[in-house]
């Protein structure tokens, strides 16, 4: 368990390294000038000495390859560097609009569970039947809704329509209701077809049918043979699934004015506020590889049996196994 840990530690180093060493080189082929933004030059008419001065204070008059060093420098000791329009550190900014981003995140994973694994096991249980037909269909339907088009059906029925709930911000628990359905929908749908299609597999297994034989309870069979195999999958493909997930709450979180840290993600490309984007990305890639460490340690859990193949596949790897005929 502890070589699973420290491996995706370094995992996790590298692949935000990349991502930050991507990241900065995008911002600077994006078009458009920081300096602009910061001192309106559209709209005021300031001088050449004011403009030079601005860039020295904040580094943008240095080579590309000497700001990175400086900036990765930065990094390394956990400083983000202060924004370039409101001249707060990027941390304090991030660590504002995180939370909201987070609970959104996580209810929705939450109702993604609660919603699918009970419908996957019902549709499996009543296989080819009407039951079963209708949940098809439905998630058939839903499965193939981008969240943003769900997000503006939603706003229309329950908000402009029926005026039921708040149509942006979450100032209260209403606020939340209709981002993280909007969210929830597709991805249930999704884990939904994942968990029937394991469990109609599983029921006829010979684990299954070796287990009636023995005589075990149905109690017995549904947890050990059937629920915690037809869970793997669905643990697998969340963790790798994350990164989605926050690419829909940015999407989401603007479409509902939430401020969250998508919005704020957004906003800050617009400006060409370098410092909020490059730490805004790295902290989104930090969730992601945490997510992913969580699920493979879940799958460790629930499924003991791995850690012993993870071993045997290093050792063989290393050349202390014998190679597979």
């Amino acid at each position: 368990m502890l070589k699973n840990i420290l491996s995706r530690i370094g995992q996790m180093i590298i692949v935000l390294f990349v991502l930050s060493t991507i990241t900065f080189i995008l911002m600077k082929l994006t078009p458009g000038d920081p300096i602009s933004k910061i001192l309106h030059l559209d709209v005021a008419n300031i001088s050449n000495e004011q403009i030079k001065a601005t860039k020295e204070k904040l580094g943008l008059n240095q080579p590309i390859l000497i700001q990175y060093i400086q900036w990765l420098g930065q990094i390394i000791r956990l400083n983000f560097g202060k924004s370039y329009q409101t001249g707060e550190p990027v941390i304090n900014e991030l660590i504002y609009y995180t939370p909201t981003t987070l609970v959104i995140a996580l209810c929705t994973i939450i109702l993604v569970f609660v919603v699918a694994v009970p419908l996957g096991i019902i549709a499996a249980k009543y296989y080819h039947t009407w039951i079963d037909t209708i949940i098809r269909t439905v998630t058939s339907f839903t499965v193939s809704m981008p969240s943003f088009f769900l997000g503006t059906l939603l706003i229309y029925i329950f908000s402009q329509k029926f005026g039921l709930l708040p149509s942006s911000g979450v100032d209260s628990i209403a606020g939340y209701i209709l981002p993280i359905t909007s969210l929830s929908i597709g991805m249930s749908a999704y884990y939904v077809r994942l968990m029937r299609s394991s469990l109609v597999e599983l029921y006829q297994s010979k684990e299954v049918k070796a287990s009636r034989l023995r005589g075990m309870s149905e109690r017995y069979i549904l947890w050990e043979d059937l629920f915690k195999p037809a869970i793997i999958p669905i643990i697998t493909v969340l963790g790798m699934s994350i990164g989605s997930l926050i690419g829909g709450t940015v999407v989401i979180e603007n479409l509902f004015g939430i401020p969250g840290v998508g919005r704020f993600l957004v906003d800050s490309i617009r400006a060409r506020d370098y410092p909020v984007v490059q730490g805004a990305v790295i902290m989104i890639g930090c969730f992601v590889v945490l997510a992913n460490t969580i699920s493979d340690l879940l799958l460790l859990w629930i499924d003991p049996k791995r850690r012993y193949l993870n071993l045997k596949h290093k050792n063989n790897g290393d050349g202390q196994g014998g190679a597979p005929l």
